[in-house]
């Protein structure tokens, strides 16, 4: 069985370690030591990455009780090699690993929530929470995973069997855990206690910055966005230079941008509504105008939910099927509808003007709409009321 290293504190980043086996299988190898510093992805963590001699560590994974190194090389069986860890990517991951622990031992005691899931990605982190937590919740937990560092908590372990581990008080324990157990504690339990077999800083203070970059509702509870350490001051430092530029282009502060913003944001809904009020009064003065048993009208600068609203305007000033074609940024958008009472298919129609203006788009019978990556002109819209006139009549 493999010795393992990767969780004796100060990180031991180098030993030399005899090869077990060596096995490949498409273009990989996957080698067994005797010893390793290379942690497996286990509890959420990815594995880590270093050297075997001249042969890259690309990954590893327990089976069978062993630590299988996948090599980009072959290695000598029952020769031994110096093992390097990746201590960069290690300390990254311990960082993010530990306060992954803080927050889900401090969500527990102080909103007892119960953490149900966690991953580590290679550029983020997630923990997912029983409960939904509100945005003083949440300000709340971040400041008080930031004290925990502050404090500069011990981290340590115990190790027990089934027995032990049952007289056990702990926020979490694993229920496939067996054998040789591993407990941490944070801050003696204080801040966090579980089971687990990742890997974990010797004190809350090397973790750093705790950052909740984000939250969303997910399963009934919430799943939390975090980061740790050097990327959390990266992201935060990203954040403030975003946001000064930000308020910047508004002439304000950045304790003023939600003002400013909320400002502007007011002021486009007004806008967007005097333009429908115009555009409806425009599609009402067009209808007026333009209505027919068969109404086939062209706008310019008319969108597709402008054609929409044109449609519904020839048929309230008595058309009985109406085709409205919008030309805007050098396409076409058109929409059929027909009266109450009518049969004729608008979705038939909608093929005869796809098929002339080499369009896509389709629909039911009651109405249809499309659109084409070209202006209508003036001789395919004479082309249109033609056919559309005879179609109709054919069709009532």
């Amino acid at each position: 069985m493999t010795e393992r290293l990767y969780h004796i504190k100060p990180v031991i980043a180098e030993c030399r370690a005899r090869v077990v086996s060596c096995e490949e299988r498409d273009g990989r190898f996957f080698a067994v030591l005797d010893r390793t510093v290379i942690f497996p992805e286990g509890g959420g963590q990815p594995a880590d990455n270093g050297t075997l001699g001249e042969a890259r560590v690309l990954d590893a994974h327990e089976k069978g009780g062993e630590v299988v190194h996948t090599l980009d090389r072959a290695v000598e069986p029952g020769r031994e090699y110096t093992l390097t860890l990746d201590l960069p990517r290690r300390m990254d991951h311990s960082r993010r690993h530990t306060g992954e622990h803080i927050l889900s031992g401090l969500a527990h005691k102080l909103f007892g929530a119960h953490n149900v899931g966690f991953h580590m990605a290679e550029s983020y982190c997630t923990i997912d929470l029983d409960r939904v937590f509100d945005d003083d919740e949440l300000t709340r937990l971040e400041a008080c995973a930031n004290e925990a560092v502050m404090q500069n908590l011990p981290v340590t372990e115990i190790h027990t069997d089934e027995a032990g581990l049952a007289g056990l008080t702990l926020r979490k324990k694993s229920d496939a855990a067996v054998g040789d157990i591993r407990v941490v504690y944070i801050g003696g339990g204080d801040v966090d206690s579980c089971t687990c077999c990742g890997t974990h800083c010797a004190s809350t203070g090397e973790v750093g910055y705790i950052r909740i970059a984000d939250s969303q509702k997910y399963k009934g509870g919430v799943r939390l966005w975090f980061s740790c350490g050097g990327l959390a001051v990266r992201e935060a430092n990203a954040l403030t230079r975003s946001m000064t530029a930000l308020a910047r282009s508004y002439s304000t502060s950045r304790e003023e941008l939600p003002a400013a913003l909320r400002k502007q944001s007011d002021e486009l809904a007004s806008l967007k509504r005097e333009l429908k009020a115009r555009t409806q009064a425009l599609c009402d003065m067009l209808a007026q105008r333009e209505a027919k048993p068969i109404s086939i009208v062209r706008a310019e600068g008319f969108s597709a939910n402008d054609v929409k609203m044109l449609t519904e305007s020839l048929i309230a000033f008595g058309a009985r099927a109406a085709l409205a074609l919008g030309v805007k940024d050098g396409s076409t958008y058109y929409r059929a509808l027909r009266a109450d009472g009518e049969k004729a298919p608008m979705n038939e129609l909608i093929k005869a003007v796809n098929g002339l203006l080499c369009g896509k788009g389709g629909g039911s019978p009651a109405f249809a709409q499309g659109s084409a990556p070209k202006p209508v002109t003036d001789e395919e819209l004479a082309s249109l009321r033609s056919f559309a006139e005879k179609w109709y009549e054919g069709n009532r």
